[in-house]
């Protein structure tokens, strides 16, 4: 954390922080590492910065949301930095800027800033420096419940690598029910449904034995699920464009939809169409409805083109 200073408003208001501080973070990154700087570095470093500088009263204001793994910049709201996704569940920043952002010598925030980055990646280097800065974020995470599944979902992750797992119904089951016990009710009401839905599949898997990769994918999508609604919450994004926020409502029917039809998927992939939990057994049925609606606009269009 950042030693304290008293700053005027004058400082906290003639520059661009957020741009300052993406500049300075990825050219001391490129050569000190050697290369551009991973995705998830950038976001990690960025987010802890802006709130570490809020516990000393200074917003920088930096356009953010809670997503999938963590706090994160939301991209198009720093056209400056390009975000190059050519390689597979790997993403590189780099600077792409006009020119750097100028500021003054003496700025008293620039020289926190200056701090932070220096402590940020002393503490965050080496093989395993994307997982202690995700860490580091989730200390920080609004809701005890994305700390529970954070850890459910590398577990899964990393059980669902193994050739051999032993009792792994059992460890699985001390994990779950606990962090689906802490899930955020009264926050999140509108979605109680999906939630119960996905407990009782994933519970009847766990009865089948079922392998834990299938857990894996199924805990994902339901996380996936739950992101979207995660940063609308008040609590979990800050100076986000309004028309962003509306675009992300305009979202929900068609994620909702879509998970309802994963979740029947499940149902029938992990219980092989056998279950006595009621809400399994009505989502085998609309299952069943949704595929004769299909069967019969595929019987039709084929008609029509005879």
């Amino acid at each position: 954390m950042l030693e304290g200073m008293h700053l005027g408003k004058q400082s906290l208001m003639k520059s661009d922080y957020v741009k300052i501080a993406s500049y300075m973070f990825l050219d001391k990154y490129r050569k000190e590492r050697e290369g551009d700087a991973p995705g998830v570095i950038y976001n990690k470093f960025i987010t802890l910065l802006h709130s570490d500088l809020k516990l000393r009263k200074i917003d920088i204001k930096l356009p953010h949301c809670w997503y999938r793994w963590g706090d994160i910049v939301v991209g198009y709201c720093v056209p400056y930095v390009h975000w190059n996704h050519d390689q597979p569940n790997y993403t590189t920043v780099k600077w792409i800027g006009d020119e750097v952002p100028a500021y003054e010598s003496n700025d008293e925030v620039i020289s926190l800033i200056k701090k932070n980055m220096t402590e940020f990646m002393l503490r965050h280097k080496g093989s395993d420096a994307h997982e202690t800065a995700k860490d580091e974020v989730y200390d920080g995470a609004p809701f005890d419940f994305q700390k529970d599944y954070k850890k459910l979902r590398e577990s899964l992750d990393s059980m669902s690598k193994r050739t051999v797992m032993n009792n792994s119904s059992e460890y699985l089951a001390g994990l779950f029910y606990p962090t689906m016990e802490n899930f955020p009710k009264n926050e999140f009401k509108n979605i109680l449904n999906e939630k119960e839905k996905f407990e009782a599949v994933f519970k009847m898997g766990l009865e089948s034995n079922v392998s834990p990769k299938d857990l894996y994918d199924l805990t994902e999508y339901f996380w996936y699920f739950f992101c979207y609604h995660l940063r609308l919450h008040k609590k979990c994004n800050e100076n986000i464009p309004a028309n962003t926020l509306a675009i992300w409502k305009e979202e929900i029917p068609w994620e909702t939809q879509k998970m309802e039809q994963i979740l029947q998927n499940f149902a029938e992939k992990l219980t092989l169409g056998n279950s006595n939990n009621h809400l399994v057994i009505s989502l085998l049925e609309d299952r069943e409805k949704r595929i004769e609606r299909l069967d019969v606009l595929t019987s039709k269009l084929c008609d029509d083109e005879t």
